[in-house]
């Protein structure tokens, strides 16, 4: 018997074979990883060519493995992406912050440190030094477990509690449950502080004193602004200017989005008395 054309096991016309499941898993991962701060739906539908509803598909998954996470505004690199050694830029939020740093220094003459979190560790994006500086062991583009320090408790209070595990639990630590809930107690007191937190010279082995503030955008917390000084010195005037340098970032890096209430300027000096 005569095979007819349309009865061949050959198709009629080429066609491309469709991408594979990790082909398609790379394809979104690659466009947000060399894509803008944050992605929108379409945009990642349109650079991998994949549909609609394929990418709507795979961004959930991606979203419950940490790989990325999505945000009012879009989609960015979650904390795996991170871990992976990829170099995010933070231009935007260092040139927002690099005057208002150098103000806070020669304000306070404490050892200022611009951070950011990256997965369940903080990363030193600029430190403005002084007479203290020796005395405090921190380095510009160096990571330190985000609970071991000031500026990461901050950093780790803007997200939700159950993000907070999370990160903690993928961590290099693994973090058992007895330290999480003494973290937790720890990070929902500076929530009631709206994100400020102090540690007194007393309270630190080093004999020093510091206060954080949290820098914060649409999409929450971006960033933590620190002052560090050795010895004793009267926290209750360093906090307010610590706050005020934050909102002035986030004022210049949201200049639309950030309304600042009445409260909130207030909130360093209620709050204060019952940190020390």
């Amino acid at each position: 018997m005569t095979l007819t054309r349309n009865e061949s096991n050959s198709p009629s016309t080429p066609s491309e074979q469709r991408p594979g499941v990790v082909e398609r898993f790379t394809l979104i991962l690659d466009a947000i990883a060399a894509g803008p701060e944050r992605m929108y739906l379409e945009e990642i539908t349109e650079i991998t060519g994949l549909p609609r509803s394929t990418v709507f598909r795979l961004l959930a998954q991606l979203i419950d493995q940490g790989w990325i996470e999505h945000h009012s505004r879009g989609y960015q690199p979650g904390p795996r992406m991170f871990t992976m050694n990829r170099t995010k830029d933070y231009s935007r939020l260092r040139g927002a912050a690099s005057g208002i740093l150098n103000e806070l220094h020669a304000s306070t003459q404490g050892v200022v440190h611009l951070t950011v979190l990256e997965g369940s560790s903080i990363y030193f994006l600029d430190r403005i030094g002084g007479a203290a500086s020796a005395a405090i062991p921190s380095q510009v583009a160096t990571h330190l477990p985000a609970e071991s320090t000031i500026s990461g408790r901050v950093l780790l209070a803007g997200l939700e509690p159950e993000k907070v595990d999370s990160l903690m639990r993928s961590g290099p630590r693994g973090y058992p449950r007895t330290d999480l809930d003494d973290l937790h107690t720890r990070l929902n007191r500076i929530r009631q502080r709206h994100g400020l937190d102090v540690i007194p010279r007393r309270a630190c082995h080093m004999a020093i004193s510091s206060v954080a503030a949290p820098i914060t955008g649409p999409d929450g917390v971006e960033g933590a602004i620190s002052v560090s000084c050795v010895g004793t010195v009267e926290l209750s005037n360093i906090a307010p200017m610590v706050f005020s340098a934050t909102r002035r970032i986030s004022r210049a890096l949201h200049p639309d989005a950030h309304r600042q209430s009445k409260s909130a300027r207030q909130s360093p000096h209620a709050k204060l008395g019952a940190a020390l």
